[in-house]
């Protein structure tokens, strides 16, 4: 009777645990989408950026996958495709199709495809996007470490459909500014918001470009002169939008009239005190600044997200009473900081607070508005965050992107924007790699589970 019961009871308990998977199994898939990023970072979570162009398409696009199945490159083929279908989950007009280029070569023709791409339709518009610039090689890493950056791309391209929105930053040259070719990355975000660049120099131009949506200064290091100065007034009295970064020089509290004059007009002080961050001493160097935001439309979305740039050699400035401008603090340093006066001894590695080097914390930034509550200018004291070997730290890029767009009055463009994904390596097999772990997954694990079954079942019945 004990036996029968036992039995009983254990097919009751199997029963029970089918059921139970079941009614989980049809529990998650009703809930559609549902998907839970456990990634550092959260890699496969798509960005604020990302979800808003989604939700912003209102007409039918076509996203056309033609790909080259080979055996080396099936893991990327399979990145692209999950990304697109990824998109389409969330946006019914978003419609995915896939086909083999070797394939279908007469279609590939219609668009004037020639190798792996995705085409994006949008009734007679188009854009192309080559797969092989969706990956790029991981730096620092072994062959085969790539970086997948297609959500960038997708999105851009589904922005570019869309938007008849065009944009132009000049940057000032011959100061000893930040040149446009250590600054491509930033180019290259703006050329996806369809937004150009390109340099001026006010000594041979005698004008800022009447096209010009922004003038941007960075990191110079020679001050502009008295000319340049009126023109560079003229401009942003006609209309012209300012985007300021301050660089640094030794000299820079007797050599910089012209420049702190500018910054004045928007009732900005640089004081030419260096911050140090005493905060940062022990991880990056106290010549870095992990900064807190002030409340405005650049920074909102940044602050919810916990995404702050990383700064190094900041000038801390001030704001002063201006009768036409309002300015917002955009950051600070921290309390633990102070601003250093005595820059040659800061050259000389020899930094200690005075009664002269103001106590943090430093205002490091402000935005600028009319009366009229319309952007004007966002003035920074500090410039390495838009050179390439800083912008992808932190949230130095969505910070600087969000400053253009706001002088810009492109309010869509203050938003977090897709990730730089980790590293990922290809691994390839050998042929004997191959079949080992072929007979180990199909046929040595079930067969060692069979045999510890059998093993339990023997044992059970001797007792």
């Amino acid at each position: 009777m004990k036996k029968w019961l036992g039995h009983t009871n254990s097919m009751v308990l199997s029963i029970a645990a089918v059921g139970i998977f079941i009614l989980l199994t049809l529990f998650l898939r009703s809930l559609g989408g549902f998907q839970l990023d456990l990634t550092a970072g959260k890699q496969y979570t798509l960005s604020d950026q990302t979800l808003t162009t989604i939700q912003g398409v209102k007409e039918d696009v076509r996203l056309i996958a033609f790909t080259v199945s080979t055996s080396q490159n099936q893991k990327l083929n399979r990145d692209v495709t999950d990304m697109l279908n990824e998109y389409a989950k969330r946006n019914k007009k978003l419609k995915v199709e896939q086909y083999d280029l070797n394939q279908e070569p007469i279609l590939a023709k219609q668009y004037s495809v020639t190798a792996a791409s995705i085409v994006l339709v949008q009734g007679e518009k188009k854009r192309v996007i080559d797969i092989g610039s969706l990956f790029t090689q991981a730096q620092g890493s072994g062959e085969g470490a790539y970086q997948f950056t297609g959500e960038e791309k997708l999105t851009s391209g589904l922005l570019a459909l869309s938007s008849t929105r065009q944009g132009k930053v000049v940057f000032l040259t011959g100061h000893e500014e930040i040149p446009l070719s250590q600054m491509t990355e930033l180019s290259s975000s703006l050329a996806q918001d369809n937004v150009k660049t390109e340099e001026v120099q006010l000594n041979q131009a005698g004008s800022v470009p009447k096209d010009a949506s922004v003038l941007a200064i960075v990191g110079p290091e020679r001050d502009i002169s008295a000319t340049e100065l009126k023109s560079i007034r003229t401009y942003l009295n006609d209309g012209g939008k300012l985007f300021m970064a301050l660089g640094f020089h030794p000299n820079m509290g007797s050599n910089w009239k012209n420049l702190d004059a500018l910054a004045a007009d928007y009732g900005v002080k640089d004081t030419h005190a260096i911050v140090v961050d005493q905060e940062q001493t022990n991880t990056l160097g106290p010549l870095w600044t992990v900064p807190t935001f002030g409340s405005h439309a650049i920074t909102d979305k940044l602050a919810a997200s916990n995404l702050y740039p990383v700064l190094s050699l900041s000038i801390a400035l001030q704001a002063g009473e201006q009768k036409d401008w309002k300015t917002t603090l955009l950051m600070k340093s921290s309390a633990a900081s102070y601003g250093e006066t005595n820059i040659q001894g800061l050259l000389n590695n020899e930094t200690q607070k005075d009664d002269k080097d103001p106590q943090g914390p430093l205002d490091l930034g402000y935005a600028v508005e009319g009366k009229d509550g319309k952007p004007k200018a966002v003035i920074l004291g500090t410039s390495a965050l838009l050179s390439d070997t800083e912008i992808s730290t932190g949230g130095n890029r969505d910070f600087v992107l969000n400053s253009l767009n706001y002088v810009q009055e492109h309010s869509d463009g203050l938003t977090i924007r897709p990730r730089q994904e980790q590293d990922f390596k290809v691994a390839y097999l050998t042929a004997a790699q191959a079949k080992t772990v072929l007979a180990i997954s199909v046929v040595g694990l079930p067969l060692l589970f069979a045999v510890i079954g059998i093993l339990l079942w023997w044992r059970r019945k001797s007792a």
